[in-house]
């Protein structure tokens, strides 16, 4: 595509916006053969889908955009879990001219507005930022918001453009750290994840580690928490904010992390900085030259990739050497001074190992925290620190009034009942649980409908976070933790276990799902032999035809539990082929012989049912192998969806049972 020639129609178009839509969808839950009312931008928000456009077939990922024409036939299929966008709607026509024209010729080659095209934005947040307030925006009536309806569009257009520019000029590593270390100087106060930057930086976790840290000569946590520290330091000896709003405001809603963070970076806590600079006077400080005013050593000078382009040996490394004094500063000596009175008052003439030293110092960090919340009016109950994927949160040892979104068989299964979880959680196991009193939140999540429940622990996984506001937005609310979804339930219900505080009762339930495990294991490989192959087929609307892997739809009983083996294909190309992210690969009818193994497990939703139907009559169909041998073995799509605790206790029964019918 001429991008330069693209946004030269652009700026001479006249827009209009139809409509703005926020849509969320599950695994299972596809749309297929949507014609587009009108010409429409996609930005995915959360979670992956494969997209069919008219012949353009591709996988959408989080942050990535696409752009489709009128009368474009669309098929989503979302990949694994969550799946939302944002759709804008618009309709463009560009100004009559005459017939000759160099413009109407362009228009008519270039098709601008109807033209497919997925691109993956270098800065994303900038455009996810504006999309939103585009929807937001839309909700309002009235000639004026309809004016900044169409000018908010141009923006979007005129970032989108100048980002796609500006990435032609991109793409050596030193570029692309300095892309990284934009996006950190502006949103260091929000939650920063690895994952955000490697999307940012279109490559891996571990590629983007290496890159970052060769450059910058620190890893980018290590670099984030430093840029956080620094700030912090200013708020601390140059405001009266209290600790928790300090915490707060350079993005850390537990402030006894935040205190550990700032002890282990400065080597006091924070109160102890505060106290000892108002003890000895040190009250002349200037925001403009911290070094001169602080109690506590400055961080070393803030990586500036503009104005440090000699940094580099010829290995490619980072000179991080400062301009320093050669004497030791006031500062440093104020510091070590204090570090040597604590020591030997903690001591209190006794031997302490280092081990019990370091324990005893961070439980008064702990304290200390905890003693200046408590001059704010605040009480606790029983707390804990809990690590998990956006840090370490304090949680209550024994939580009562719980939210989650996903884990609600896991709890369940515990005897625990959530106030709440999500719409399409509560739908699918309404069948095989007894959901009663627990509140729908909706999709996306309803942060007003949790803060009303005042729980008092929210256990999300990430995939709610970003439609519903971010993880600040529930911590807020709640201490929230954020796991990992594991699709595993051993694993699984020993997370919920243990943040629930019943670790004993997780245990006994792993003890007799194992027990189920074997027992219904010797049954099966009695009828059918362990080195026959399986594979699981899903049909559902139109021509949709994916095969599964070994985490749901059965997969993870048959191929993981009773060790029966993937047919070969199934093995190669889905299981160590496909993306992590996702559990099933989307194949052609045609294609079903190639990966039909042995056995097949044909699973379909109720309103696939003609779809089945219809695969049942083709030639293909009936010239499988399993299909001739009377091996196929049908299950409900939505019975298979979860492999939460319960939902994989009753899988168990219903494989069992048809594999060995008739024995």
């Amino acid at each position: 595509m001429k991008w330069d020639e693209h946004m030269l129609l652009w700026s001479k178009a006249a827009v209009r916006i139809l409509d703005i839509r926020y849509k969320v969808m599950w695994e299972g839950q596809d749309m297929l053969s949507y014609r587009l009312p009108a010409n429409v931008f996609l930005l995915v928000t959360s979670g992956s889908a494969y997209v069919q456009i008219d012949e353009n077939k591709t996988l959408l990922k989080r942050y990535h955009l696409l752009h489709a024409g009128k009368g474009m036939y669309v098929d989503v299929m979302p990949a694994k879990h969550e799946f939302a966008c944002y759709l804008v709607f618009y309709k463009a026509v560009l100004p009559s001219t005459s017939p000759n024209s160099a413009m109407k010729r362009l228009a008519e080659q270039d098709r601008p507005f109807g033209k497919f095209f997925h691109v993956i934005p270098p800065e994303p947040a900038m455009l996810y930022n504006q999309i939103r307030r585009m929807y937001e925006g839309w909700q309002q009536s009235g000639v004026l918001a309809q004016i900044r309806m169409k000018a908010m569009l141009f923006e979007f257009i005129y970032e989108l453009f100048t980002q796609l520019e500006t990435s032609k000029e991109m793409g050596s590593p030193s570029d692309l750290v300095t892309h990284a270390l934009r996006y950190i100087h502006e949103h260091y106060t929000k939650p920063v994840t690895m994952v955000q930057l490697a999307d940012l930086l279109g490559c891996s976790i571990s590629y983007m580690h290496r890159l970052f840290k060769a450059e910058v000569g620190k890893s980018p946590n290590e670099y984030i928490i430093g840029k956080r520290m620094e700030q912090a330091q200013q708020y601390l000896l140059t405001t009266q904010l209290n600790l928790r709003e300090i915490a707060e405001s350079v993005g850390y809603s537990d402030v006894y992390y935040f205190s550990r963070l700032y002890k282990k970076q400065f080597g006091i806590s924070p109160l102890q900085a505060r106290k000892f600079q108002s003890e000895n006077g040190f009250s002349d400080v200037n925001p403009l030259n911290p070094s001169r005013s602080s109690i506590v050593p400055s961080l070393p000078h803030s990586y500036n990739h503009d104005v440090n382009e000699n940094h580099f040996h010829q290995k490619g490394e980072v000179d991080l050497i400062s301009n320093r004094n050669t004497k030791p500063s006031m500062t440093a000596l104020l510091v070590l001074c204090l570090s040597l009175l604590m020591s030997a008052c903690q001591s209190g003439g006794n031997s302490i190992s280092s081990e019990n030293q370091g324990n005893h110092t961070s439980n008064a960090v702990n304290q200390a925290a905890a003693n200046s919340a408590a001059k704010d009016g605040e009480s606790a109950p029983a707390t804990r620190l809990y690590k998990h994927k956006y840090g370490e949160t304090e949680i209550p040892v024994q939580p009562k009034r719980i939210i989650t979104p996903y884990h609600l068989g896991h709890m369940l299964a515990l005897g625990e009942r959530p106030l709440g979880a999500a719409t399409y959680v509560l739908q699918y196991s309404a069948s095989a649980m007894d959901t009663t009193g627990i509140a729908d939140l909706g999709a996306p999540l309803n942060l007003e409908a949790i803060s009303d429940l005042e729980p008092d622990l929210i256990i999300i996984i990430e995939a709610y976070l970003e439609p519903s506001g971010g993880y600040e937005a529930f911590s807020k609310i709640a201490p929230t933790v954020v796991l990992e979804a594991h699709q595993d339930p051993i694993k699984d219900i020993t997370l919920i276990g243990d943040i629930l505080g019943k670790q004993e009762e997780a245990q006994q339930w792993i003890t007799q799902f194992e027990a189920k495990i074997a027992e219904t294991k010797e049954r099966v490989h009695q009828v059918i032999n362990p080195e026959e192959t399986f594979t699981i087929l899903n049909v559902r609307t139109a021509k949709n035809r994916m095969i599964y892997r070994d985490r749901n739809m059965g997969g993870n009983i048959l191929y993981t539990y009773w060790g029966f083996k993937p047919q070969e294909k199934v093995l190669k190309d889905v299981i160590e082929g496909i993306d992590d992210e996702s559990s099933y690969l989307d194949i052609a009818e045609e294609a079903i012989p190639e990966y039909a193994g042995d056995h097949l497990i044909l699973a379909a939703a109720a309103d696939a049912q003609d779809s089945v139907d219809e695969l049942m009559k083709s030639g293909i169909w009936k010239n499988l192998d399993a299909v001739k041998n009377n091996h196929v073995y049908t299950i409900d799509f939505d019975q298979f969806l979860f492999n939460d605790p319960i939902f994989s206790m009753k899988q168990i029964d219903i494989l069992t049972d048809l594999l060995t019918a008739g024995q």
